[in-house]
């Protein structure tokens, strides 16, 4: 069997190579290896379009590889104010309004926000009755402070 054809270096080489390093980088949660993937990917279309010896290839790729990650340095960050609140509940309950599920005892007791029970405390201290209509001023934790509405 010829096996010749794996010694030479092509444009499909550059595209599986390419191909490769980007699947890679969507299992990995960096950015590492997407810029020589990219990199990776212009080469081979570039060896499909331009005749360029695998040392020419090899430049370019190396070349394309440094740049992109250079530039990738360059580029906007996510600011960190901007931190989605996806896994963070509590945060959202904050500003409700709330029933006490039962009587609070040394300012601690439970309500009821939507279908949900939660342990809260009043943030005076107040021992509230079951029922009481309450709004939610503050998360900590587990525990909602809550204040008499």
């Amino acid at each position: 069997m010829d096996m010749s054809w794996l010694l030479e270096v092509g444009p499909y080489h550059w595209l599986a190579l390419g191909a490769l390093l980007i699947g890679i980088e969507m299992v990995l949660p960096t950015q590492y290896l997407i810029w020589p993937g990219v990199a990776a990917v212009v080469t081979g279309l570039l060896a499909a379009v331009v005749d360029v010896g695998w040392v020419g290839q090899l430049a370019v790729f190396a070349v394309l590889s440094g740049a992109l990650v250079v530039a990738s340095h360059y580029l906007p960050k996510q600011a960190t104010g901007d931190v989605s609140a996806l896994n963070r509940r509590m945060d959202h309950i904050v500003g409700k309004f709330a029933t006490v599920a039962e009587d609070f005892r040394n300012g601690e007791g439970a309500i009821t926000v939507g279908d949900t029970r939660w342990s809260a405390q009043a943030v005076d201290g107040a021992d509230l009755s079951a029922g009481t209509r309450v709004e939610v001023v503050a998360a900590e934790s587990t525990l909602l402070k809550v204040k008499r509405a």
